[in-house]
C-alpha cells in the first residue's frame, strides 16, 4: 500500500481542475466522501445505472477525509481500480463519490496478470448527453432537475426535428 493519502488528495486535485475546465459551478473546498463499490449497481442501461447508483448513494453518510482513507485502506489489496467523481456540489460543501471495483469481479486469467498492481487510479466527470462542443455544464446534471429535464426534452426535439428531414424523401 503506497501512499493511498497522497494518491486520493492528487485524484481530488485533478478532479476540480476537471470540474473548473467542464462545468460552470465553483466547488466548494470543504470536501466529504461516499464510497461506492462499482459492482453493486447493475445495469445494462446507463440511466438506469445512473438512477440506481443516486438511490444508494442518497442513504449514505458523507464521511471526512481520513474516515475514507482508513476504509479504503482495509481493502486497498483487493482493489483493482479507483475512480473519484463528484457525486454533489453545494454552496458549502462538495461530496465526492469515490468509486471502487475489485480484483474478486475480474475474470480470472486477468486477474492472474494484476493481481499485484497497485490500483488504477482515475478521476472522472461523467457529461450529459445533450451537451454541445465546448460547453459548460452543471456538475449536478446526473441528480436531475428542471434545467436537466429542460435541456433533454430540447436535445430530444432537436433529434427528432434531425431526423424527420434526414430521412425525408
Amino acid at each position: 500500500m503506497q501512499n493511498i493519502e497522497e494518491e486520493i488528495k492528487n485524484l481530488t486535485t485533478l478532479l476540480f481542475q476537471l470540474a473548473d475546465h467542464c462545468c460552470w459551478n465553483t466547488l466548494s473546498k470543504n470536501v466529504v466522501f461516499i464510497i461506492s463499490n462499482i459492482s453493486d449497481v447493475e445495469s445494462e442501461i446507463f440511466p438506469k445505472q445512473r438512477d440506481l447508483r443516486n438511490k444508494q448513494n442518497k442513504n449514505k453518510t458523507p464521511k471526512s477525509f481520513e474516515e475514507a482513507i482508513a476504509d479504503l485502506k482495509e481493502i486497498y489489496d483487493s482493489i483493482y481500480d479507483i475512480n473519484l467523481y463528484v457525486y454533489k456540489s453545494e454552496k458549502r460543501k462538495t461530496i465526492l463519490d469515490i468509486r471502487y471495483f475489485l480484483k474478486s469481479n475480474l475474470d480470472p486469467d486477468f486477474l492472474k496478470t494484476v493481481a499485484d498492481n497497485s490500483p488504477l487510479l482515475h478521476s472522472k466527470i461523467a457529461h450529459p448527453p445533450y451537451l454541445r462542443k465546448n460547453e459548460k455544464f452543471d456538475i449536478n446534471w446526473e441528480l436531475g432537475g428542471t434545467r436537466h429535464h429542460w435541456k433533454t426534452f430540447w436535445r430530444k426535439m432537436e433529434f427528432r426535428k434531425l431526423s424527420q428531414t434526414k430521412y425525408k424523401l
